[in-house]
């Protein structure tokens, strides 16, 4: 570029001659839309957001947005998570490097996309990553590095302290109730993992030492009543009722390592996991455990990815011995995803969800890409040839609320 400077500068002055002699009249020539080139504020209200190795993009009137960087200092990539608040504001996470932020932004693991990519950096701490939006679109977050105690909140005038948070610990997860009651899950100096939850201005911890999963990793759920309920790394289901954790659903899970918890339509409780100490899917019905069987291939007897029911209401398992993605459908289990299989190098069983509009969407396993089903129980790459995603494993990916307020 630096090269055209000079002509550019005698067409300037060639201009400002001509405008002596007979005027340089530009009004009839077409002139760029002062947005035309402006980044987007926030994605689309209802679109497919997706983060992967390298860029975070929207599907918007069939085709892939950009959310691009503002700069190349605040430019990050190996997107690993992305999600997308209530008013469409857009939050991605990457590993970050544990170095100390310097005039810049590598060492930052959580970034939010206003018009470029910013980090997220507390009291000047750039080691965040943990972090939710609370449903009105407040954005809440700690850090990973134990230098900053408590959570934080954004506010007007910056990062907030929340009252009563700074005794918690390492926080591993913040997540909301179905009624809106902010619960907090850390691991205080004691080391018993810990559920909190704020009670109009305290923060009531729920088990602690005492609780039967007080060494392990946990999932959190909320039943359909609205019941606490977790899965633990170690010692299986368990309920909060009564100031009391119990056996979800009265009855010891038949497996240890829950790493997924889900109700069917009809309300009975689902667990999974996908370790060793994890197999089988299962279902608590009549008081009893029932592992989920079906005719057909055998599927769920090992580890599950992930299990969900469609909106009809039919079962659907990412298998993890098979890598790939079946149906109960009348009693037999049908696979609806066979572009992968367990003999693939580096084989990966397909994480999946629905769009509100009810279509089926993959990350296509160790395929990669992002794919949705067809009314034919096909599959087609999301974007065709031209997706910025063809071929990347592990696209996270979710939807922004339809009701999203632009700004």
């Amino acid at each position: 570029m630096r090269g055209t400077k000079p002509a550019m500068r005698l067409g300037a002055a060639l201009c400002a001659m001509m405008i002596m002699v007979a005027g340089c009249d530009t009004t009839d020539q077409p002139q760029p839309s002062e947005t035309e080139n402006a980044l987007p504020a926030r994605v689309q209200p209802g679109a497919l957001v997706a983060g992967g190795s390298t860029v975070v993009a929207e599907f918007v009137h069939n085709k892939w947005i950009y959310l691009p960087a503002a700069s190349v200092v605040n430019a990050p990539s190996t997107f690993q998570t992305v999600d997308v608040s209530a008013t469409g504001e857009v939050a991605a996470t990457t590993p970050g490097n544990g170095d100390t932020l310097t005039g810049g932004s590598s060492g930052s693991a959580l970034w939010l996309y206003q018009r470029g990519w910013r980090p997220v950096v507390i009291q000047g701490d750039a080691n965040v990553q943990v972090h939710a939006f609370a449903p009105d679109g407040s954005l809440y977050a700690a850090t990973d590095d134990g230098q900053l105690a408590g959570l934080w909140k954004r506010t007007n005038k910056g990062w907030t302290q929340v009252p009563g948070t700074a005794q918690m610990g390492y926080i591993t997860s913040i997540l909301w109730s179905p009624k809106g009651t902010l619960t907090v899950v850390s691991i205080p100096d004691n080391g018993a993992t810990t559920i909190w939850q704020q009670i109009g201005q305290k923060w009531i911890a729920l088990g602690g030492e005492n609780a039967p999963f007080a060494g392990d990793t946990l999932t959190i759920q909320w039943s359909p009543s609205g019941q606490l309920t977790v899965g633990s790394s170690g010692h299986g289901a368990f309920a909060y009722e009564n100031g009391k954790w119990t056996p979800a659903g009265g009855v010891p899970t038949p497996i240890s390592d829950v790493q997924q918890i889900g109700w069917s339509p009809e309300g009975n409780l689902y667990v999974a996991g996908h370790t060793s100490g994890s197999t089988g899917l299962w279902e608590l019905s009549g008081g009893h455990w029932h592992e989920v069987n079906g005719l057909g291939q055998a599927v769920g007897h090992d580890k599950i990815r992930e299990f969900g029911w469609s909106p009809q209401g039919v079962l659907t398992v990412s298998d993890g011995t098979a890598c790939q993605l079946f149906q109960l459908q009348g009693g037999r289990w049908v696979c609806i995803w066979n572009k992968t299989k367990a003999s693939d190098p580096d084989a990966l069983p397909p994480y999946f969800a629905w769009s509100p509009q009810g279509t089926l969407v993959c990350d296509g396993g160790d395929l990669g890409g992002l794919w949705q089903e067809n009314a034919n129980d096909s599959w087609t790459l999301i974007g065709g040839n031209q997706s910025p995603f063809r071929g990347q494993r592990n696209v996270s990916f979710t939807w922004a609320p339809a009701d999203s307020t632009m700004s």
